[in-house]
């Protein structure tokens, strides 16, 4: 997908040509990093320690770094997780996705390149990504540059106030990484973002919700609690779940495992030195509601 690699290469240069880190105390490895490391990675894996729960990225440098080690990989699951209802999306004329807590919206580069392979236009496709963390910004308006053909607006806003506002229809929900996330470090707010995203099913009536996160014992317990959420709404829904990622008895198993699917990058150079991943890797669930 040239738009990805076009997408990366501005990351990679904003990433290669900024200053070293400078955060002080407010690196997120702040005893060691302020440019001493060889990349931002250390940083990160701090971000996604399992016994972090309050160090978060807060640094412009990381967040590139993010973007080009990890985007391929988040892309290709969400578009395997829309290839599982190929039979399904093949018969619409238009898509309206809504990714809530989109961040860099590699389920944009996902969703859209699985759309083109069913012969659909890049006019017919319509997507609407939110994230309130500011340090996206600068990458979502790089975003909404990609794709000049396609109906495309990654927003610094919520996506709940945004739809109150908005008769736009939505078809698919994608959250990609975020419940996950919004569990780890805003807990307590937990229940009321599920309690808007059910008034926001009501009041759309989207054809499907498809959630994709990482292999953890706090996906699992966010997503349980989603699913909970939405039997004691009384919406109709059918629900399928996967994990891709190896069996853990310390996680347990997320349903039903399914091979990992290896994925082609379209030009490996612009990323091979960030090392990304080369395989899928993530549970995820497929709501059709009813």
């Amino acid at each position: 997908m040239i738009e990805l690699d076009n997408f990366l290469q501005y990351c990679d240069n904003q990433y290669t040509n900024s200053m070293p880190c400078q955060c002080g105390a407010l690196c997120t490895n702040s005893d060691f990093c302020q440019g001493a490391q060889p990349n931002c990675y250390a940083c990160i894996k701090r971000v996604h320690s399992y016994r972090n729960k309050t160090v978060h990225y807060n640094c412009d440098k990381l967040v590139y770094y993010y973007v080009l080690k990890h985007i391929y990989r988040f892309g290709a699951e969400v578009f395997f997780e829309f290839n599982r209802i190929r039979n399904d999306i093949s018969n619409w004329q238009e898509i309206y996705i809504a990714s809530i807590g989109c961040g860099p919206c590699s389920e944009l580069f996902g969703s859209l390149s699985f759309w083109r392979t069913l012969g659909k236009a890049d006019l017919d496709y319509h997507f609407r990504g939110f994230d309130t963390e500011q340090l996206w910004v600068p990458i979502m308006n790089q975003v909404n540059t990609c794709f000049p053909n396609a109906d495309i607006h990654a927003e610094n806003q919520d996506a709940f106030a945004y739809y109150d506002m908005s008769q736009e229809r939505v078809d698919v929900i994608i959250l990609n990484y975020m419940l996950s996330d919004m569990k780890k470090f805003n807990g307590a707010q937990y229940p009321n973002f599920l309690a808007n995203l059910i008034v926001l099913i009501r009041q759309k009536r989207p054809k499907y919700l498809l959630i994709n996160d990482i292999y953890l014992c706090i996906s699992l317990a966010a997503s349980r609690e989603l699913i909970v959420a939405l039997k004691g709404s009384g919406i109709h829904y059918r629900g399928i779940a996967l994990q891709y990622h190896n069996y853990n008895p310390s996680i347990g198993l997320w349903v039903h495992k399914v091979e990992k699917q290896p994925f082609a990058m379209t030009d490996a150079a612009i990323v091979h030195k960030y090392d990304p991943f080369s395989e899928v890797n993530s549970i995820q669930t497929i709501i059709k509601f009813q």
